[in-house]
């Protein structure tokens, strides 16, 4: 019991020490260059509001790391229908999680009537973005085999959004999918990707880098797929926070003082969410 204890402090401070760090990150980001933390329509930061969700965000962060190694048993589960040819609902992680990321937003999906929700997971992400959004699209057209769907809704959590909108404007996921919704994606890359060894996807990620850039080239929201970006103002990966905001999308919407774990887990972004996926498409005039 005691090892068990041990390593649980450990678990615990290594997340607050971590939280911490990034959050330095943010306040000197937010300090250094205002304009580009600016957010549309933001107030003020409230002082008990911004500790409140530093809480969160350790909170989060340790319930990711201890749910991790869940991959091992949620991967292993075939993708089967529940009901035939409903839209399936696809999570896609962001960069060095996996499947096991969306566990709670899953069930909470399926308690609400969703069906057909998949988590799903690419490895390994030091590797070029462009092969780990192919494995996006293998899952998606590997899900929709399954459910007999012809379309999916995908929900995409940090990197998880840059990867879609790259296979949805150069790898044929385009025609497969009916709506997009992010989660804290720095659609237009982060500062912070600058601290992860330059591999990869790490480096691809980083604040306008030229695979942000060639991303950006043309059409934001590549395709006909509905996109929406629900995001945060203390979100401590994405820096500045403004690169969340998806030009071109349906709807930006702010989810104030949730860090970057935290999303995952919120009960307002979860509400959020829903109510992209079942938006009505707009009348024609």
């Amino acid at each position: 019991m005691s090892v068990i204890l041990m390593l649980l402090a450990l678990l615990v401070l290594g997340t607050v020490l971590t939280t911490l760090a990034f959050y330095l990150c943010w306040y000197y980001d937010r300090r250094s260059f205002p304009e580009q933390a600016a957010l549309p329509g933001e107030e003020p930061l409230r002082p008990l509001s911004v500790v409140l969700g530093i809480v969160k965000e350790v909170a989060a962060l340790t319930l990711l790391v201890a749910s991790y190694p869940l991959r091992l048993i949620h991967d292993a589960s075939p993708a089967r229908t529940r009901h035939h040819g409903e839209v399936p609902v696809i999570l896609v992680h962001g960069y060095g999680g996996n499947s096991a990321n969306f566990l709670f937003m899953q069930w909470r999906l399926k308690w609400r009537g969703w069906s057909n929700v998949y988590s799903v997971s690419y490895t390994p992400p030091h590797i070029n973005a462009r092969k780990l959004s192919q494995q996006v699209v293998d899952h998606v057209q590997r899900i929709l085999d399954a459910t007999g769907a012809e379309k999916a809704h995908l929900i995409c959590h940090s990197m998880g959004g840059p990867l879609t909108r790259y296979a949805m404007k150069n790898l044929g996921l385009d025609g497969k999918v009916d709506r997009v919704v992010t989660l804290g994606s720095p659609h237009y890359g982060s500062r912070i990707a600058a601290l992860f060894p330059p591999l990869g996807a790490a480096a691809q990620l980083r604040y306008q880098s030229p695979f942000i850039r060639e991303l950006a080239t043309g059409e934001p929201c590549p395709g006909s797929a509905r996109y929406f970006s629900i995001y945060s103002n203390m979100d401590n990966f994405v820096l500045p926070v403004s690169t969340a905001v998806l030009h071109g999308a349906e709807e930006n919407i702010n989810v104030p003082y949730l860090g970057h774990c935290a999303l995952l887990y919120s009960t307002r972004v979860m509400d959020q969410v829903e109510r992209c996926l079942l938006k009505p498409v707009p009348s024609a005039e």
